[in-house]
């Protein structure tokens, strides 16, 4: 049976470069505790927001911070980490379906972009935003934490309406552990349907929000199947793949 990596793909371990990682220590310590739970890929999401940068500050900066990452990876050799593919989490903005470098923000070199919906009500606009990256722009949209959303969204019917888009939903860690005071068992039941397809940590230190994906893929385990976890690495693997192939 074919093993697909284990695939992290909400994260904030770049160093400086957000409210996540406060220093390439803290980089090094939450990267070395993916990898000692089977963590073999991270996806970096470093918040970008329109309104405090342009595309390129955002490129140039996350440069530099994933740089002297690297540099202290390769001076500790000690250290035994996943690897890393750059990404972003992007909030959504007005006009960000017309943005003309909105692609520069994908994952690596793929078509995948992780798209942080707004904490307020959802309305026809924001839909049809969605549905022209998906459709005129050709971008695979995950959808970050989506249960995230849910309390903003009570009685709005554009909450589950934008689902029959062909977007994808991430999920977070802590969100299928009932001790966080989410409704665990319906995102559980998500996965279980086939309705969310990935899983992240949305890890930003190593306390109040430390990674801890072991936690999840082991509620999922016991709660569902193992049969889920497969499926949610071989989706994970394969959306990779060809996002890069369709970019």
């Amino acid at each position: 049976m074919t093993r697909y990596p284990v695939i992290d793909f909400h994260s904030h371990i770049l160093p400086k470069m957000d409210d996540g990682s406060k220093s390439t220590d803290m980089s090094l310590e939450m990267l070395q505790r993916m990898k000692n739970y089977g963590c073999d890929l991270v996806v970096s999401t470093s918040h970008y927001y329109r309104k405090d940068e342009d595309i390129p500050d955002f490129l140039s900066r996350r440069a530099a911070s994933y740089k002297r990452l690297c540099q202290r990876i390769r001076e500790e050799p000690e250290w035994n980490v996943p690897s890393i593919a750059l990404g972003a989490e992007v909030a959504f903005f007005f006009g960000i379906e017309e943005e003309e470098n909105l692609g520069r923000l994908c994952i690596g070199d793929t078509n995948i972009l992780l798209l942080e919906m707004p904490f307020a009500p959802w309305s026809t606009y924001e839909i049809n935003a969605v549905s022209a990256l998906c459709y005129d722009r050709r971008f695979r949209v995950i959808l970050a934490h989506y249960e995230r959303f849910a309390e903003f969204q009570k009685g709005n019917e554009t909450y589950e309406r934008i689902l029959e888009l062909p977007v994808i939903v991430q999920i977070n860690a802590e969100s299928l552990q009932s001790k966080f005071g989410w409704n665990s068992k319906r995102w559980i039941r998500m996965f279980e349907e086939g309705r969310a397809e990935l899983l992240g940590t949305d890890a930003h230190n190593l306390t109040s929000r430390a990674p801890n994906l072991d936690l999840a893929r082991e509620t999922l385990r016991t709660k569902v199947s193992e049969d889920v976890l497969r499926r949610i690495d071989a989706f994970g693997f394969h959306l990779l793949a060809d996002g890069a192939q369709r970019k």
